[in-house]
């Protein structure tokens, strides 16, 4: 859920975790587009976390951020 979402990136920002959301907001709400419904890809956009993952990733930062999301 989204309500789920927002808990683990708070958890991951109170870390210096920068979670970044992915998709968000879904493409077809933007102001500048005519809007259409898309409830699949609304839902999704608003689900859709993408975790930190870069090559300085050190194995003690990725057990934490495990830690934290469960």
């Amino acid at each position: 859920s989204e309500a789920k979402l927002l808990e683990i990136q708070q958890k991951l920002t109170d870390k210096n975790i920068i979670p970044r959301r992915y998709f968000y907001p879904s493409l077809n709400t933007l102001p500048y587009v005519n809007y259409k419904a898309m409830p699949v890809a609304e839902d999704i956009a608003k689900r859709v976390l993408c975790l930190p993952l870069y090559v300085g990733l050190t194995k003690n930062d990725l057990e934490l951020i495990i830690k934290l999301i469960n």
